[in-house]
């Protein structure tokens, strides 16, 4: 039976009182006295390599703590002066934190915490086996992986895959766990674990899993309202619905959050839109109050939705109304609180009448962090499920700001403190000093030279022998040497000199998507499929939401021979982007390849709605005569069953584009057992092709064309005159088109026999005799 009473810590849920059988390292845990855990023998231990004998209990406990006070100094603040952590190798805590050649940020307080957790984690997860573990272990296990993960300045393959076949083994156990609240704590974990390594499918899956497991549904809807303080009308306007909560037994955020004193939005001060929008029901102004658990799944949704929709304004309306359902909440947790203001200030520095109050709003955010108004135990309530926030994104975003609003000299001391080096040289490159990007790079290099560094130096100066230095100086493991090195090549388009940089950082570290896009287009351009297919086949596997990398890859499957590979593919791209006509065009051409017949008149169908007048004649005729002939599709169907698909599909082109004569005769060999429809259709045929070309018979080849035309159109007349006399109810219209088409012909064989073209003599005389069979019924049908 594992204990897993720490796992909601300072949740409400574990309190002195109620445990008292809690250890003093514990009790120190639960009043956030750090300096009173860290004289316990346990991290001495731990960090001298002598915790063999340990209890696991102990060792765990040691990893909470240090894993809590970690998250109080880099990410919830305030900052903390504690008992330094002695032990040989402190020095060197940074590269024993490496991970895929990748280093922690540079900006990372006391590393040394990070490291007891993964001495403990490594000691505690390797020795035990996976079909018998101890849950509480593996979440602080999951925990520690997500942290880790946030302090590295990429995404790691190592950790991800730690992360994933520790969630595999969790999940074994999941519906084991009694206390609800407590197992939707751990599905957001996971779910929000899966967001931070971009893995949207899986992500999705877990969104589905925790929102069954909590009965909610999170719906948006239109509601009317204003925007404006000077709007008459109301328009409809996004809102969340939260529905399910009376069923849900979760105790009220009030109970839970009362005393946590949250930080709020500040006021928008514009003369024209509102703080928030109005509705006109006073009911969908009054924000519902939610549990702080369902706080966090709606940050979730809102997480996912911003990792996995595209970027545009319609996707910012769709995230508005879940921020601001969050961001007027009484009462909650405080770490989500933050990060819901972070994003908020995400969004509105994108649009001119909010980025004012974004800025202010991040300073705010970033004295806040340093302040003592909330007690610590508050800002650690619920943080796990908050997707915790670097403190140094926060000041980078303030940054970023103040370069929107053109303030870059602000900007630029702000980014030299948190020596984000590539926001560095940008800014001096505005301010035309480039030359003083380098001066600064070198200046650090001289005190404490690093990969990243010269990397950076390279970046500055273009100099080439920067980069082999990074390489060099990381022991050839360092994913980021190479691929600066790539990109150095691949920005002047020296394709064959950046591939192989590229590649070699994809070995190291292949959860780098711009990198892999590089790497692939790269390819692409050299036309070396093998490779580009491989680069965006993994590019897919990270970000399955991008239509274009589908899209290249289906192209680098086509140019292999591989197309039927191809057609799954353009598939997924059409998912990604449904109004995109080039991958439409894509997919038509594979499916008509792959003789996936269906789904290229589909394609077609889709085609036409996306392009006025959109016509591909060669793909038509194809598609005319497998139908027409049933010809066996992919699957070994005979194509006559699409023979009703395919006349509706060339109705709507002959009704989109009238004057082409090809796509009448098209439709005409199609109609087998009604000849009266086959005669109608030559007839539009005959007509479109001559008006078009009033020239007609002035050549061989045309004239042979329309004489043919002309052939089949009377002998269609004339048998579905003779199959249908008998009807008295048809023999009006059949009469009418016999008569048309005996005029048609007679038309045709003066303009033919004009002209007295040698290869086409036969045909004439062929004409000839079946209009004569058209006049003679037609006079005995007169003379009844």
């Amino acid at each position: 039976m594992c204990n897993t009473a720490f796992l909601q810590l300072f949740d409400g849920s574990v309190k002195h009182g109620e445990h008292t059988n809690l250890s003093e390292l514990q009790r120190s845990i639960l009043d956030c006295e750090w300096t009173d855990c860290f004289k316990q023998n346990i991290f001495q231990q731990i960090l001298q390599g002598n915790a063999a004998s340990a209890e696991r209990s102990e060792l765990l406990s040691g990893a909470i703590a240090a894993l809590l006070a970690f998250i109080q100094q880099n990410f919830v603040g305030p900052s903390i002066s504690f008992l330094e952590l002695d032990f040989p190798g402190k020095s060197n805590v940074g590269n024993l934190l490496k991970s895929d050649g990748e280093d922690l940020n540079v900006n990372i307080r006391s590393p040394e915490l990070l490291y007891v957790c993964k001495l403990v984690f490594n000691q505690l997860i390797s020795i035990e086996e996976e079909d018998v573990f101890d849950l509480s272990e593996r979440i602080w296990y999951l925990r520690y992986l997500i942290l880790y993960q946030r302090c590295l300045d990429d995404l790691t393959h190592s950790i991800y895959s730690m992360f994933d076949r520790n969630v595999e083994i969790i999940a074994k156990t999941l519906n084991e766990i009694d206390n609800q609240s407590l197992k939707i704590q751990i599905h957001i974990e996971i779910l929000q674990g899966y967001i931070l390594f971009k893995r949207i499918t899986k992500s999705e899956r877990w969104m589905k899993e925790v929102l069954q497991l909590a009965g909610i549904e999170l719906t948006v809807e239109g509601v009317l309202g204003v925007r404006t303080k000077y709007q008459k009308n109301p328009l409809p306007q996004l809102t969340l619905r939260v529905k399910g909560l009376e069923q849900l037994d979760l105790p009220s955020s009030e109970h839970t959050n009362v005393h946590i004193q949250l930080p709020t939005i500040l006021k928008l001060e514009d003369d024209l839109r509102l703080d928030r929008i109005k509705f006109t029901s006073e009911q969908d102004n009054t924000d519902a109050q939610l549990p702080s658990l369902i706080q966090a799944m709606v940050f979730s949704k809102l997480l996912l939705l911003i990792h996995s929709q595209p970027k545009d304004k319609l996707a910012d309306e769709e995230l508005e109304p879940y921020i601001t359902s969050l961001l007027y909440q009484e009462f909650g947790p405080w770490a989500t609180r933050t990060a819901v203001l972070f994003l908020n200030i995400n969004q509105e520095a994108n649009h001119k009448r909010t980025v004012d109050r974004s800025l202010k709003q991040c300073e705010e955010l970033v004295h806040l962090m340093d302040s003592e108004v909330c007690p610590v135990a508050h800002r650690l309530s619920h943080a796990f499920i908050s997707a915790l926030i670097p403190r140094w994104k926060i000041k980078a975003k303030l940054g970023d700001l103040l370069v929107s609003l053109g303030m870059f000299k602000g900007a630029l001391n702000l980014y030299l403190d948190l020596q984000i080096w590539e926001d560095v040289i940008a800014c001096y490159n505005i301010l035309e000093l480039r030359h003083k990007a380098a001066e600064i790079i070198q200046q650090e290099i001289d005190k404490k030279p690093t990969v990243t560094l010269y990397c950076l130096l390279g970046d500055a100066t273009d100099d080439i022998q920067c980069y082999r230095k990074a390489w060099e100086s990381s022991g050839e493991t360092s994913a980021r040497a190479q691929r600066h090195w790539g990109n150095f090549y691949f920005a002047r388009k020296q394709y064959v000199k950046a591939i192989p940089h590229l590649k070699k950082s994809i070995e190291i570290n292949c959860l780098q998507e711009s990198t892999l896009l590089r790497l692939g287009y790269a390819a692409l351009q050299l036309e070396q499929w093998e490779e580009a297919a491989k680069a965006y086949r993994l590019y897919t596997s990270l970000e399955s939401h991008g239509f274009e990398s589908w899209n290249n890859l289906a192209k680098a499957y086509i140019k292999l021979g591989e197309k039927n590979r191809a057609h799954k593919i353009l598939q997924e791209a059409i998912k990604c982007n449904f109004n995109n006509w080039k991958v439409w065009d894509n997919y038509l051409v594979v499916s008509v390849d792959t003789k996936n017949y269906e789904d290229a008149l589909n394609a077609y169908e889709r085609l036409m709605e996306l392009k006025d007048k959109f016509y591909d004649q060669e793909v038509l005729e194809i598609l005319t005569k497998v139908v027409s002939e049933g010809a066996p599709d992919a699957n070994g169907n005979s194509s006559h069953r699409l023979t009703k698909k395919m006349l509706k599909l060339l109705g709507y082109a002959c009704a989109k584009i009238p004057n082409n004569g090809n796509l009448y005769e098209l439709s005409s060999r199609l109609e087998t057992e009604d000849c009266f429809k086959k005669a109608q259709k030559l007839q539009s045929a005959y007509r479109c092709y001559t008006q078009s070309n009033s020239q007609w018979s002035k050549d061989a080849n045309s004239c042979r064309k329309i004489i043919e035309l002309c052939i089949e159109l009377c002998a269609s007349s004339l048998k579905a005159f003779l199959d249908g006399k008998e009807d008295a109810g048809k023999l009006v219209s059949l009469k009418s088109q016999l008569s048309s088409a005996r005029l048609t012909g007679q038309g045709c064989l003066r303009a033919a026999s004009n002209e007295n073209w040698e290869p086409n003599t036969g045909l004439i005389e062929e004409l000839n005799q079946i209009v004569q069979k058209l006049t003679v019924e037609l006079t005995n049908i007169m003379n009844k």
